[in-house]
Parts: structure tokens; C-alpha cells; sequence
């Protein structure tokens, strides 16, 4: 049994077609196909069900018991590559949505950079639902997304929350004692932001959802570079709302209708290695000196 076999295993159950495995792991179908073939003849037992029809891999309840242990042998693999070429060293590779990484988390990234003993850290920005299977294949340690579910082998957790406001530009800044109706915003000069399902979910309701003239963005740089015009406005959470405020003129408004709260959760592998936990418990104890 190699690694090569191993990983070629969970990446059809992950993909659940020979095609998309293969695609994953940059080899041909047939090499996929016969990889499986391979391990199915070392343990002479069929791992995924064949047949004309059958559009998705089926995996045979001998092949779900074999998941288990491919995954665990594949984290050992890998850790064991890892110890062998770096030494016991901690390392957390973390992944985040832009917001969480351009507003929540540089604080706690830059006293990670100045831990002792060093932590080697390697930092993404991608979309929630990428975040959860990049967690779920280790390529990522951590992670922290907008969208809570469930999948498998990972944790899920809320790990922070945060109110939402109005956001406009102004001649002054801070707070306004003047709370905001939502039928007072012209969605003609809205910068919209697709905080989480829960939040657009509520923005439809007030707001609809085909209008072409309001802009939508996927970066909070991007937002607070274009929101400029007094008629303009966003809802942002509270913290990004502050942040503007130290960068330039905004006024900070609350609705009589409050949207669902900013939340984020943190992503784990429900199975990590000694070092490995040690890593994320002092990125757990930055993150609370942080946030509370």
C-alpha cells in the first residue's frame, strides 16, 4: 500500500466520480482507475461499486470502513513527511473569507508572526464553501467562514460575532443617536456585500434583489474605497463600521429593523496530531486576548 493509492482512494470518495478525482490530482482516469484496482487486489476486497449507469462512485460498506483508515494513514503520512523535513516545529496553515482576514484577524496573524517558539504559518483567502472541504482534506488547519454546516470531519464552531449597521460617508464621524428605517435607503446607492445566507435572506425582504442598480462587491478594501458619495451607503458589521471611521469622515447609523448578527465560525479536523493541537490552542489563546 502507497501514498499514491491511499490518496487516489479519498479523493474518488471526496469527488465521488473517477473523473473528478482524477482532476484533483492531475493524473490521467485510467491511472485513477487503476490505483483502486491496485488496493482493492492488496486487500482483496471491492472498495466501490462498478456497473453501467452508475454516474456516482458507490462505496461498498468494506470501502466506508477503509475510509476511515485511509484517512487516518494519510494524516500520518503526512505529518511524518512534515516531522522529517522540518523537525518538531509548529505550523498552522489558515484559511479565512476576505472580511475575517482583511479586518478580524491581522491582529491576531501579526502576533502569531512574533509567537516563541516560532509558528510557521501560511494564510488563504478563499470562499466559505471552499473552506470547508480544503479543512476537511488538511489542506488548511483552521479555518473561518460566514456559513455554518455540516460536513464531514469538521468542526464547526462560532467563534465571533458581530452587530450590523449603516455605514455612509459624512462630513463628521462616529455614531448617530438617529436610528435608520430600512425604507429610508434607496437601494440605488447601495454598496452591497453578501455577508452570509442569514443576512441576504433578510436584505431580500427589504430590498429586491433584481435591481440593477446597486453594486455588488466581494471585498471590504474594495467597499470602503468606492463609498464616497453622501448618497451612498452599506450595511457592514460594527467593527469594519469603527475601522472606517479611523480611516476617513463616516457616519454609523443603526436600523429599526436590525439585520442577523455577523457570525463566524471556526473550521477544524475533528482529528488532529499533538503538535497540531498545540499550534491551534495558542492561536485559540491570541484570539481570545483579541476578542474576548
Amino acid at each position: 500500500m502507497d501514498f499514491d493509492s491511499i490518496e487516489t482512494f479519498l479523493a474518488v470518495v471526496r469527488t465521488k466520480t473517477i473523473s473528478g478525482a482524477a482532476q484533483e490530482l492531475h493524473v490521467a482516469q485510467t491511472t485513477v482507475s487503476q490505483r483502486i484496482k491496485v488496493l482493492e487486489k492488496e486487500f482483496g476486497v471491492q472498495l466501490i461499486e462498478r456497473g453501467k449507469g452508475i454516474k456516482q462512485i458507490i462505496i461498498t460498506p468494506l470501502g466506508e470502513e477503509f475510509y476511515k483508515l485511509a484517512e487516518e494513514w494519510s494524516r500520518i503520512e503526512q505529518e511524518a513527511n512534515l516531522l522529517k523535513t522540518q523537525g518538531p516545529r509548529l505550523s498552522l496553515t489558515i484559511g479565512g473569507v476576505d472580511s475575517t482576514n482583511t479586518f478580524v484577524l491581522p491582529r491576531v496573524f501579526k502576533k502569531l508572526s512574533n509567537h516563541q517558539p516560532p509558528i510557521k504559518l501560511q494564510i488563504h483567502t478563499l470562499h466559505s464553501d471552499i473552506l470547508y472541504s480544503e479543512v476537511e482534506k488538511r489542506h488548511i488547519d483552521v479555518a473561518y467562514t460566514l456559513r455554518e454546516r455540516i460536513h464531514p470531519n469538521v468542526n464547526v464552531e462560532k467563534c465571533f460575532i458581530s452587530p450590523m449597521v449603516v455605514l455612509k460617508p459624512s462630513d463628521t464621524s462616529g455614531y448617530s443617536s438617529e436610528k435608520l428605517d430600512p425604507k429610508e435607503l434607496d437601494s440605488n446607492y447601495e454598496l452591497f456585500m453578501p455577508w452570509g445566507l442569514e443576512y441576504q435572506s433578510w436584505h431580500r425582504y427589504w430590498w429586491d434583489p433584481l435591481s440593477i442598480s446597486r453594486t455588488k462587491l466581494d471585498s471590504t478594501h474594495l467597499l470602503l474605497y468606492l463609498l464616497q458619495d453622501p448618497m451612498q451607503w452599506a450595511i457592514v458589521p460594527s467593527w469594519i463600521a469603527n475601522e472606517a471611521i479611523k480611516r476617513g469622515n463616516y457616519k454609523i447609523y443603526e436600523l429599526t429593523d436590525s439585520p442577523p448578527d455577523y457570525t463566524v465560525y471556526k473550521l477544524t479536523h475533528i482529528k488532529q496530531t499533538l503538535l497540531k493541537q498545540k499550534a491551534l490552542e495558542t492561536l485559540d489563546h491570541l484570539f481570545q486576548e483579541e476578542f474576548g
